[in-house]
């Protein structure tokens, strides 16, 4: 009769330590899979500006297209240069234009409004000696020497100036300068001339009748020329 092997005590260890190494396979193998199942599905971009961006982009159904009140606007132009800048700015209907002008010219009044001058001294700025709108009225520190600061000046041939008087003579002030010119004046229809650079600031009429009369003053030739004042005399 043969003898029984012996038996190997080491054996069951062995067995048990690869069915713990069995089971902990399969423990992480299904831990694994139940992982990946619980992790929510992330939105892809769909673009690259969408990715720098780092927001993801929504996915329209095709059942549902974008309206044009979802689309936002674009800017247009192929460089900056076609970009036309921000639009101009509209004025009211009721807005006025201003602009810069010249001096205003003496207001003008026609020989039937003026009222007739009696005995007396008058400025060029009286509201009684009429001139066309050609005149201008200076008063600067060149006609601080003029009666009252002002003067009356017309730089265009054929200007006039005219006033109505009641008395027998009259004078005519001005200012004297190089570049004066010829003043005609012509009173109840009888012409006179003078020459502003000939004279002593002063041109005096000849005699009249007694009684009203009406008196023009035209810039006959020259540059200019000017009236101060004028003196009604009895």
């Amino acid at each position: 009769m043969q003898p029984r092997p012996s038996f190997d005590r080491g054996l069951p260890i062995l067995i048990a330590i690869g069915a713990v190494s069995i089971l902990g396979i399969g423990w992480i193998v299904l831990t694994s899979d139940l992982g990946k199942s619980l992790i929510p599905p992330t939105a892809i971009p769909s673009s690259f500006s969408s990715l720098e961006a780092g927001t993801p982009t929504a996915t329209q159904s095709p059942s549902a297209p974008p309206t044009q009140d979802d689309i936002p606007p674009t800017a247009t132009g192929t460089s900056p240069d076609a970009y036309p800048g921000p639009p101009a700015e509209t004025l009211p209907s009721t807005s006025t234009l201003i602009t810069e002008s010249l001096p205003t010219p003496s207001a003008t009044y026609t020989p039937d409004q003026i009222q007739p001058l009696r005995a007396g001294k008058y400025d060029d700025t009286d509201p009684n000696i009429a001139y066309d709108r050609f005149w201008t009225v200076l008063k600067n520190p060149g006609t601080a020497n003029a009666y009252k600061g002002t003067i009356h000046i017309s730089a265009g041939i054929g200007n006039e100036a005219s006033f109505r008087f009641t008395g027998e003579r009259f004078h005519l002030g001005y200012q004297r300068g190089k570049n004066f010119g010829i003043v005609t004046v012509i009173i109840d229809d009888q012409s006179y001339s003078f020459h502003e650079q000939a004279f002593d600031l002063l041109w005096r009429s000849p005699q009249l009748s007694p009684g009203d009369h009406f008196v023009r003053i035209i810039h006959e030739s020259g540059e200019s020329i000017n009236l101060d004042y004028i003196v009604i005399l009895d």
